[in-house]
């Protein structure tokens, strides 16, 4: 018993209890906005765990957010948009992370506010592209999301779902490759930190405490999508996005 309770300490303490907290409107946003989530929590995760921890638990938890919509999206996808896009994107992040598990924590810190803050300006804009769908569109806008999200922990998919929102595909098609676009980024990221050596037993463990959390919360962020208007619900995400980068600056 006694072992158990020290086994159970050194994976619950004050920065778990905190991360929990964080987690709550980390989810509701992720489930009313459909984005922003790990955006939000990844800055306090970082605060709490440091820049290669907190960001490896983001993408545990978000990897099993995903899951349950894998078998539909796998089918829906079209495989001949996402492999440029996803292929270029896995290279760049796989290098990506050889620097930032090995790079100062306190640039990386740094870094990942500038970008947060970069990719909050960025969705903010509303900037739609509009040119030609070329292949090689596809492999730059990948290679680039894949450097800034393996460089510095800092999700930068959404400049890889803007590519795939600029297709005349039906909606449904455009999410399922989104979706498997995005799986394929984590799974990339996971498997590189685990090849690293990153994913130690309590890391794994408090990833999967934290994530019934998260998805619990972004439960009741889709609930509340009906009854929160969605003009004053966006700017607040964007402000705790700016507001979260800004902490990382200068802590």
């Amino acid at each position: 018993m006694n072992e158990l309770l020290i086994y159970l300490s050194g994976i619950w303490n004050i920065n778990m209890t905190l991360a929990a907290f964080v987690a709550i409107p980390s989810g509701v946003i992720q489930g009313y906005a459909g984005f922003g989530g790990a955006l939000v929590s990844l800055p306090f995760f970082v605060i709490l765990f440091g820049p290669v921890s907190g960001f490896a638990m983001i993408l545990i938890v978000m990897f099993l957010i995903q899951a349950t919509l894998f078998p539909r999206a796998v089918v829906k996808a079209d495989w001949k948009e996402i492999f440029p896009l996803a292929g270029a994107s896995a290279v760049t992040l796989s290098l990506g992370l050889l620097f930032l598990v090995t790079a100062d924590p306190n640039f990386i810190k740094k870094g990942m506010g500038i970008f947060i803050i970069f990719l909050t300006l960025f969705m903010i804009s509303g900037w739609r592209y509009k040119g030609n769908r070329r292949c090689a569109v596809g492999v730059t806008t990948g290679a680039i999301a894949g450097g800034i999200t393996g460089s510095f922990g800092v999700a930068a998919f959404p400049l890889s779902a803007l590519y795939f929102y600029s297709s005349s595909s039906g909606i449904e098609i455009i999410r399922a490759n989104v979706l498997m676009a995005l799986v394929s980024n984590l799974i990339v990221a996971i498997s590189g930190l685990a090849i690293q050596g990153i994913y130690q037993e309590t890391l794994i463990a408090r990833a999967f405490i934290i994530a019934p959390i998260f998805i619990i919360s972004a439960i009741l962020g889709q609930y509340l999508h009906g009854y929160a208007p969605v003009s004053w619900f966006r700017p607040v995400v964007y402000a705790i996005l700016i507001l979260s980068a800004v902490s990382l600056l200068f802590t």
